[in-house]
């Protein structure tokens, strides 16, 4: 039987860029590239409750891609500080 770490715990232990990457499906990659070349930067993935949702950010912006590669230049999310 594995431990779970409790998330706040989890969150001090981040995915180095490679395995944020392996978690996006093929939808996903696509859009997250395509930002990435006009300068956005995925921070991380979220493992949402159906599907991992990616979260990137352009200059003050942030942005979100959904499992169907979904942009949203607006999302209404709430990051907290490092």
């Amino acid at each position: 039987m594995s431990a779970t770490l409790p998330p706040a715990e989890r969150r001090n232990d981040p995915k180095d860029l490679r395995q944020n990457f392996e978690i996006l499906g093929e939808l996903q990659l696509d859009a997250v590239y395509a930002l990435m070349k006009v300068g956005a930067r995925l921070l991380f993935v979220r493992a949402a409750h159906l599907a991992p949702l990616a979260v990137l950010e352009h200059g003050s912006h942030y942005i979100t891609v959904d499992d169907e590669g979904k942009i949203d230049l607006h999302p209404a999310i709430s990051i907290r500080s490092h």
